[in-house]
């Protein structure tokens, strides 16, 4: 059985992960990338440091690392210095390098280091010391000139494995359509020599586009995919990057089912599907959202106006649209479990995962929220406990997965619900 690695609540080594490469001169300028791709919630930052104009200033590359780690609290940062010889921009010599890559470990603020393996000596050392920071370390090599024999590409994939690398990864250049099932053919033989050890492979340039989808068939844990500007010849946009991912996983899987998430008022389910989206790429609808904006009125004027029973009619009729569709996730309104035909819909569609918290939790939570009328007048936890209690029966009745919110990060709980859906296949 394969060992996955898990980091900020993602799992590497299962389903690809997008990593979005960030290729920029200024700090200014990596600070604003960075911060955009961790506000829309990317997967994986890739810092290529070798772009950095103060690239050869290690108090300067530590200083930006450490507000980088800062801004990705939801994101995994991984580091890579890239030198010319690998295609990149870097020119330090290779103790400069691997004095650099201490550093960085020791610092604490990057999630993972790229290590040029056949440019470095003592890998096996280099690596042990970077592991005692607790940092996850790629062994890379890439190859811009021409693909290697599939042979070839398993022994180096194979030498990197042996010296103690968290993650393989090998990146080529095709000259024929056979050079892309060359190193399809070296992925899929590695990962069943070592099914423990997650690799990334590619093939560059537009002959092998290929080869950053397929992943998820070949056992490639990691695909890049450009934001700003793209960091190696026929790297997809990374949107367009995940809409394809998320159509191949459906049609690999055969999944096509919803996530409904249900729960009491702030137990979590707007941000707990966020997570949720950032680590399977499933759209997102908020049933409460959805509502306000086709009644063009908040959830307590359409109570006024309407009546708490014309909204629950309008609820039943959206689930039975969410009924028909495919593949997204749904942030249920706390009441609407209260009816049978919406619980039914539900179990119809998809899996009812329901999100718990203690009242007092809950009443930290909604406490300054005044757009939930069921609870205007009673924010106090006897009443939440009461509410909880006649509501109970509903949420057996509808759930089918039950996760705890209390005091965990939304990466975690994400990762937990994943992996309950993934037992009830």
């Amino acid at each position: 059985m394969s060992t996955y690695i898990r980091k900020k609540g993602y799992t590497i080594g299962e389903r690809p992960l997008v990593c979005v490469p960030v290729v920029a001169e200024k700090k200014e300028e990596i600070l604003a990338q960075v911060r955009m791709l961790a506000g829309e919630r990317a997967q994986m930052i890739e810092w290529r440091i070798d772009w950095f104009e103060a690239a050869d200033d290690k108090n300067q590359v530590l200083e930006v690392l450490q507000t980088l780690q800062k801004i990705c609290k939801s994101t995994l940062l991984l580091a890579t210095y890239r030198s010319k010889k690998q295609g990149g921009e870097g020119i330090l010599s290779q103790k400069c390098v691997t004095e650099l890559l201490l550093s960085l470990a020791e610092s604490g603020n990057a999630d993972l280091l790229d290590a040029e393996y056949f440019e470095l000596e003592q890998t096996q050392k280099l690596f042990q010391r970077i592991h005692e920071s607790g940092t996850l370390i790629v062994a890379s090599h890439h190859n811009f000139r021409e693909t290697p024999s599939p042979e070839e590409m398993l022994g180096m994939l194979a030498q990197m494995q042996k010296s103690g690398a968290d993650i393989v990864k090998l990146a080529v250049m095709p000259n024929r359509q056979t050079d892309v099932a060359g190193l399809l053919l070296a992925t899929a033989q590695f990962k069943e020599q070592f099914p423990d050890t997650p690799l990334i492979t590619m093939s560059m340039g537009s002959m092998g586009v290929v080869s950053r989808i397929c992943g998820e068939s070949f056992g490639s844990c990691v695909t890049f995919g450009a934001g700003v500007k793209a960091s190696a010849p026929g790297q997809m946009g990374k949107k367009e990057l995940a809409q394809v991912l998320q159509l191949m996983h459906q049609a690999i899987t055969g999944g096509d089912a919803n996530i409904y998430l249900i729960g009491f008022m702030g137990v979590g389910k707007s941000t707990v599907a966020g997570a949720l989206r950032q680590l399977c790429g499933m759209e997102i609808i908020d049933t409460d959202e959805d509502l306000v904006q086709r009644a063009g009125m908040s959830i307590p004027e359409i109570f006024e106006k309407h009546g708490q029973e014309t909204f629950r009619e309008m609820e039943t009729a959206l689930f039975r649209e969410l009924s028909e569709t495919k593949n997204v996730i749904v942030s249920c309104g706390g009441g609407a479990i209260l009816r049978e035909e919406n619980r039914m819909l539900m179990k119809k569609s998809g899996t009812v995962v329901q999100l718990t918290a203690e009242p007092e939790t809950i009443l930290e939570r909604v406490r300054g929220d005044h757009n939930r009328p069921i609870l205007e007048g009673r924010k106090n936890v006897p009443a939440i406990r009461a509410l909880l209690d006649e509501r109970r029966e509903a949420y057996e009745l509808a759930r089918d997965v039950t996760v705890a919110t209390d005091g965990r990060g939304t990466q975690d709980i994400a990762a937990e619900i994943l992996e309950k859906i993934k037992e009830r296949k």
